[in-house]
């Protein structure tokens, strides 16, 4: 399955290339070994987290608890797993004992599968980081708009694709349609006497309030640049520049302001009733999904807004940390634990996921679309009158939210500002992380910075532009991205690095030889053959250290993925592997095609034009 031929495809030539692999790799333009245990967890905790988590309340429930349970343990664990071992193969490469050099994530698939898969890595890096970026501007931008409105009535745009839309809000029957300002509506859908033009869908220039849109949003299906969007780009983009380990005053600074914001979240949903939310014309037939109590039905079987489809990608978006850590680990202080800090941080974030998910299902079920369906059992008793939320922040801000707290000035005030504080400290913390890991890729395998910064720190914010006001381009880029390249990068390529460094091993220790990386580092040549020092250990605490330095005669354990104490051979880990490899293919086609078949049900209505945003 994975065998060790040579080729440009495979590891054959890996063993011959020893230190010099390294030593080939641009080492300038990164950041030194100085992130703590503290910055490590508080990095982790805000790339798992980030923008996914207010809309993990509406995915439960549009399924229910208990496939969104099961599969939260399965990833948490596997993601977690799959990190560890990609860790200790990119330990074993020749040279990067204790991590005392620095070598990307495609680097290290380079290192044991060859150019070929190291083109694939690139493809699948930059797709599910690139993805993630995307997704996190559209968020940030969108909230930050809506916070523009609170402070100054409205927020403005340039519209760069002004074509009509219809209200539709008459007070006759509605008309809903494209408009054309010479030649009228393009085309309709109903019929109405009453229907008008939204200005904003027409105007170059137009502001509109995007905290209340019982008129519509003229900006739907628009291409808009709005205020949000370049305050968002304002306060992030001139962080990306930086090295990673400049940021993590950030990151600490963020991970606890975004504690507070969800520890509001969650106190306002106890402050909910469920039971004074739904009412005619269908309260009996809403009881099967537990509407009306403070209930989550196992499995939401409802055929208007119940399914399974959204559950595998929404996940995995929120566990798809894996292609950060090399980064991470190769500034990391030598003595933080790389399997301390994954797990801890990787635990605490399902007990987060927990906290707000369940109280916010409980509480606020009746309004949440789902990432897969588009839509909430209030939606379905309305007739589509009634606007649905696609997370807490949406629900927050309208007039669904606790009226125990929107009706008392100072719990309303704390809690809008949570919403609108989120997008700043969480979600645009985690665009610069991303946006250096795209970039400390293509440094270090010879891309000038310009290009590495055009790309990874400027190309988000150019491709975020026209999703910005698409109708369910936040859940469609989730659910994809995360089932395209989160799965491969995060996943299915930690466990081949794992494969086929247990074979190298397995093959030289039936040859009677030591494993190949304790041969390399164990060997009486230097780690530094070319008299370079180890950049990794360049910090004010640290000092400029070669191996030479008493910090390498510290007790420091290397770093494994299984415990010694376990037993495992080789051929164990290389089964297990194997396993996971084949059962994460196997639920990513099943989850992709079910993505697929509920996207080409629900098709695209210019309905949804002008609710996009509320």
């Amino acid at each position: 399955m994975f065998g060790m031929g040579s080729g440009s495809g495979t590891l054959g030539t890996a063993p011959t290339r020893g230190v010099s692999f390294i030593n080939d790799k641009v080492h300038d333009g990164f950041g030194g070994k100085t992130i703590g245990m503290f910055a490590g967890v508080a990095l982790l905790i805000n790339n798992i987290t980030g923008p996914g988590v207010p809309q993990l309340p509406a995915m439960f429930a549009e399924s229910g608890w208990l496939i969104p349970t099961v599969v939260f343990i399965v990833v948490w664990l596997m993601s977690s797993l799959s990190t560890t071992m990609y860790c200790e193969a990119m330990r074993k490469i020749p040279g990067n004992a204790h991590f005392r050099d620095r070598i990307e994530y495609t680097s290290v698939v380079e290192y044991y599968f060859g150019r070929s898969w190291y083109v694939a890595s690139q493809i699948g890096l930059n797709g599910a980081l690139q993805s993630l970026n995307i997704i996190s501007v559209i968020q940030s931008a969108q909230v930050l708009d809506k916070a523009i409105s609170a402070i100054g009535g409205k927020s403005c745009a340039f519209n760069l694709t002004p074509f009509g839309l219809m209200d539709q809000t008459g007070t006759g029957n509605s008309t809903v349609g494209l408009y054309d300002a010479d030649f009228g509506p393009a085309f309709e859908y109903g019929s109405s006497n009453s229907s008008q033009l939204l200005p904003a869908s027409v105007d170059f220039w137009s502001c509109v309030d995007i905290q209340d849109l019982n008129n519509d949003n003229g900006w739907g299906c628009h291409v808009v640049l709005t205020l949000g969007f370049i305050l968002a780009a304002l306060i992030t983009v001139p962080m990306g520049y930086f090295n990673l380990d400049d940021n993590m005053i950030v990151q600490q600074g963020a991970f606890v302001l975004t504690l507070g914001c969800w520890v509001v979240w969650i106190l306002a949903c106890f402050w909910a009733d469920p039971a004074g939310q739904v009412g005619p014309p269908a309260p009996g037939v809403n009881a099967s999904a537990g509407q009306g109590t403070w209930g989550i039905p196992a499995i939401n079987s409802d055929p208007n807004f119940g399914s399974q489809a959204g559950v595998l990608g929404t996940i995995l978006f929120n566990f798809g940390f894996v292609t950060t850590i090399p980064s991470w680990v190769n500034e990391k202080k030598p003595t933080v634990s790389v399997n301390k800090t994954v797990w801890l941080s990787s635990f605490l974030c399902i007990i987060i996921f927990f906290s707000i998910s369940i109280p916010g299902t409980m509480a606020f079920k009746y309004f949440l679309a789902g990432p897969a369906t588009g839509t909430c059992a209030y939606a379905v008793d309305t007739a589509g009158a009634g606007s649905c939320s696609g997370g807490l922040m949406d629900l927050y801000l309208s007039s669904n939210a606790p009226k125990a707290w929107t009706e008392h000035a100072g719990a309303n005030a704390l809690l809008q500002l949570s919403v609108y504080l989120f997008p700043i400290v969480a979600v645009l913390s985690s665009i610069p992380v991303f946006s250096i890991v795209i970039k400390y890729n293509a440094i270090e395998n010879g891309f000038s910075k310009t290009f590495a910064v055009a790309w990874g720190v400027l190309f988000p914010w150019v491709v975020a532009v026209p999703l910005l006001y698409q109708p369910n381009a936040l859940n469609s880029v989730i659910n994809f991205s995360s089932l395209i390249f989160v799965s491969f990068t995060d996943f299915v390529v930690p466990w081949c690095l794992f494969i086929i460094m247990n074979q190298q091993e397995r093959g030289a220790s039936a040859a009677g030889a030591v494993s190949q990386g304790a041969a390399i580092n164990e060997a009486e040549e230097s780690p530094f053959p070319t008299g370079r020092k180890s950049n990794i250990y360049e910090d004010d605490d640290v000092g400029d250290l070669d191996e030479t330095s008493p910090l390498f005669a510290q007790d420091i354990p290397e770093h494994v993925a299984i415990p010694e104490s376990w037993g495992w051979t080789h051929s164990t880990k290389i089964q297990v592997a194997s396993v996971l490899v084949i059962v994460m293919t196997i639920i990513s086609l099943v989850a992709t095609g079910m993505s697929i078949q509920q996207a080409v049900a629900g098709g695209l209505s210019f309905d949804n034009c002008v609710g996009v945003g509320s």
